[in-house]
């Protein structure tokens, strides 16, 4: 699986809120294409909800979680349904936790929950760069 080489610095600079450079390299994948960009925003939630949530967190926690990332996102950013939202997340922490999501809803959700968990995060850049490098190496494998 081919990845663009943008792509991790799209994130990175996006959970940084550099606007102008994101927008810069936003402009390239438009142009070049997002190869990648859908096992890679995987990868990504995937470590996100690992890192945020234990593999036994309560439905408590991962709906308050739920409601402030809508809180969030009503500001401008795109709705995400809550039911599929917890669904999702849950099915992260517990294989056997299924969902019916359109793909549309899916990525929203992955990217919100993504954006929040590491831009809340107080990750240094050590630590972002370590995330990067294995939501890479995930999304690159066969």
């Amino acid at each position: 699986m081919t990845l663009h080489p943008d792509l991790p610095m799209y994130i990175r600079t996006l959970v940084r809120g550099e606007n102008d450079l994101n927008d810069e390299i936003e402009a390239r994948l438009d142009r070049d294409g997002w190869d990648g960009f859908p096992r890679f925003l995987a990868s990504l939630f995937f470590i996100a909800v690992d890192r945020r949530f234990s593999e036994d967190a309560p439905a408590g926690e991962i709906i308050r979680f739920v409601a402030a990332l809508r809180e969030d996102l009503s500001h401008g950013g795109p709705d995400v349904d809550p039911t599929g939202a917890e669904a999702l997340i849950r099915s992260v922490l517990d294989p056997a936790v299924d969902y019916d999501l359109t793909p549309e809803m899916v990525t929203k959700i992955q990217a919100a929950t993504m954006y929040k968990i590491f831009s809340e995060g107080d990750l240094s850049d050590a630590e972002l760069d370590e995330i990067l490098a294995e939501a890479t190496e995930f999304a690159t494998q066969s």
